[in-house]
């Protein structure tokens, strides 16, 4: 037990985090700042912040370690997400049952006018905050300390009348939204968190404004309707990103969590500020963000700025759905997607990576408008990114009226069957989609992200352009390969477990796959990055799959017009040196690769986003093979600007956008570097 320094009572702020090496938390920042600003509580209360990475086989040790830093609190407060709500909750009870007198907090959007149910789960909670906490946070540690105040004078709050059998919950009136920003302290611009802190923290999550214009039926951003954007002042927002780049570590991740940044015309002019900042100081920070829904040319402004500056991964086109029922459905008529081949062919043309967020599960969805989705992302030349349906509280999707409208079927289960601790209710049927549909749909999202976006992707595109058979369908085929027509059992057995682990998240086979891993990995897509790994680590195993893949397609795709097999192979090869790039990030050492290209087609996948939009092509009807050399520089090794990271994390960034090519003038023949031919 940590000894007690004087005789201020101690407030504990808690928040377990989905994510590793993450020390710094905004939410409890914005509680302490916002409690410290009231001179008599920051006199008579010892602020204590702990932020934890909730990895199951670690939580036993995480609650210890929080325990043991607690020494009669006064208050503990958690911030609540529904990645974290059973944890906290059953730290919550720890806490209570050792200090039966300790006031438990609960805030956050999981919790946000779920009284009836939060108490019901957990009794031993005492007070639950509905929607923005921080003043009110601020009100309750007054109340605690004054014996004459009372708790039924603070709007916005769910307590127990009494410490009593017979006690009752009392909610109090509505609260308002804070209409003045600048009336939340900044936990940047005080000693909240020290620069060690901050400096200590992978990922850093900031806000310049709240609220959304947007009611999307399953999303709860400002309690599930438009909600006016309120900003923080210019001025704060300069002096804090003046700390954040001053004192963060190269390479710390700033996530600018407005939901629609690029909606204002500001945040141009914070956009380029950051970027000087960053050339002021000599530091790279890789800077991601929720982009505009209605994407417009500002976003395009803002993202080649970050982009020309090396301060971005890859540009959310937000989508969903191509479907318009389903948009509608899910209140986003409003929102365009008329634009978006134009927005692709811009931002590829710009040289700037981008993936597009599709929601698996969605009503109205079937499975044909899914894969015309998937494909209208592919034929842009973009890289779909596949979520399941998740039902959030708060959200119309969890209405009992619209769930029996569409006949929703929801389970508790990980929302990544990777991730255990990531329990959500995930939606694994509705009157358009049943189980065995949803289970494909899920399954289609592994050969998605390994071949069309990170191994074969220049493959894949020119079978497309010959066979005319649809690029999500030639991805469905090796859906098929990947259980069943692999010779490798790893890649067999991995593919295998991710579809039995999404039938029963029990059967997830943890241990082999980190083995597989071996120590390099992030907690989301575990199968995706285990296969992927596999496939790229050894050269000669990739160029044997490789192979052994294409000759799958050939053959099942024997009905339609095919490339004849040299091309293929020549094609091929680019894809193979591809792999260069994923090896440096895992190596952490330069690596090169050659390739024989053939002339004709090199413009074609250029212009597809196979290869760099700033690739120089041989001259106008060149034909013939062209010898290259694909260099990956060392500085492209690390986290988190590899294409392997982003291809993890988003399979957004082409493999071969990483690499500096080298073409030499073309010949008639493959000059030794077509390997898929000489295998055979």
């Amino acid at each position: 037990m940590a000894a007690r320094t004087d005789a201020r009572r101690q407030v504990h702020l808690i928040e377990l985090t989905a994510l590793p090496d993450v020390r710094y938390s905004v939410t409890l920042g914005y509680l302490e700042a916002a409690a410290r600003s009231d001179p008599e509580l920051a006199d008579r209360c010892e602020f204590r912040k702990h932020v934890h990475y909730q990895q199951a086989n670690g939580l036993a040790k995480v609650y210890a370690q929080v325990l043991a830093e607690l020494d009669d609190p006064v208050c503990v407060a958690f911030t609540v997400y529904f990645w974290n709500r059973g944890q906290s909750l059953q730290l919550a009870g720890l806490i209570k049952q050792r200090w039966p007198e300790c006031v438990v907090v609960l805030g956050g959007n999981d919790v946000t006018n779920e009284a009836a149910a939060v108490f019901a789960e957990a009794p031993q909670i005492d007070v639950l905050v509905h929607g923005e906490g921080e003043l009110r946070f601020r009100d309750i540690l007054r109340s605690l300390l004054d014996s004459d105040a009372s708790l039924s004078e603070i709007p916005g709050i769910t307590y127990w009348s009494s410490p009593g059998a017979d006690r009752e919950l009392v909610t109090t009136r509505p609260a308002d939204r804070i209409a003045d920003l600048d009336d939340v302290p900044s936990p940047l611009l005080t000693d909240v968190y020290s620069d060690a802190d901050l400096a200590a923290s992978r990922m850093i999550v900031y806000e310049t404004n709240r609220g959304c214009p947007y009611s999307c039926a399953f999303c709860y951003w400002g309690g599930a309707t438009k909600s006016k954007v309120r900003q923080f002042p210019l001025e704060r927002i300069y002096a804090e990103l003046e700390r954040i780049v001053r004192v963060a570590a190269p390479g710390t991740t700033l996530f600018v969590a407005d939901a629609n940044f690029g909606i204002l015309g500001r945040d141009v002019e914070i956009a380029r500020f950051l970027v000087d900042e960053c050339a002021r100081r000599n530091k790279k920070l890789l800077v991601m963000t929720n982009w505009a829904k209605n994407t417009s040319q500002r976003v395009v402004e803002i993202a080649h700025l970050l982009h020309q500056a090396g301060l971005s991964g890859a540009i959310t086109l937000s989508a969903q759905s191509f479907d318009q029922e389903v948009l509608e459905i899910a209140n986003r008529s409003n929102i365009r997607v008329s634009n978006y081949r134009k927005l692709q062919a811009r931002f590829r043309e710009l040289g700037i990576p981008t993936y597009t967020d599709l929601i698996w599960g969605l009503p109205g969805e079937s499975r044909g408008s899914y894969l015309e989705g998937i494909e209208e992302v592919l034929t842009a030349g973009g890289s779909p990114v596949v979520y399941p349906l998740l039902l959030l509280n708060n959200t119309d999707y969890t209405k009992a009226k619209f769930r029996a409208e569409h006949d929703l079927v929801a389970r508790r289960m990980p929302a990544d069957v990777g991730n255990p601790d990531l329990i959500a209710d995930v939606v694994v049927g509705h009157s358009r989609m049943t189980f065995d549909d949803w289970l494909w749909g899920m399954e289609l999202r592994v050969p998605l992200a390994l071949f069309q976006k990170a191994i074969l992707r220049c493959t894949l595109q020119y079978l497309h352009e010959v066979t005319r058979v649809r690029q999500v369908d030639i991805v469905d085929i090796l859906r098929d390969y990947l259980t069943d027509g692999c010779s490798d059992p790893v890649v067999r057995d991995i593919a295998g477990n991710f579809t039995v682990a999404w039938r029963d998240p029990e059967t997830f086979a943890g241990p082999a796959i980190r083995a597989e891993l071996a120590g390099w990995a992030i907690p989301e897509e575990l199968h995706y990055q285990a296969i992927l790994h596999h496939f790229v680590v050894d050269p000669e195993r990739l160029t044997r799959l490789t192979a052994e893949v294409v000759d799958y397609l050939y053959q099942r795709l024997s009905d339609f017009p095919l490339p004849d097999r040299p091309t293929l192979d020549a094609v091929t090869s680019i894809d193979l040196a591809g792999s260069a790039v994923f090896r440096t990030a895992i190596r952490h050492a330069p690596q090169q690769a050659e390739f024989a290209a053939p002339a004709e087609l090199l413009p074609m996948l250029r212009e597809r986003g196979c290869l760099p939009a700033d690739l120089v092509l041989p001259a106008d009807g060149s034909t013939g093979l062209v010898p290259g050399l694909l260099t990956v520089p060392a500085a492209r090794a690390g986290y988190p600007f590899s294409a392997y990271a982003l291809s993890v994390w988003h399979a957004s960034g082409s493999p071969l956008r990483d690499a500096t090519f080298t073409l030499t003038e073309p010949t008639g023949k493959c000059a030794g570097t077509n390997i898929l031919a000489s295998l055979r």
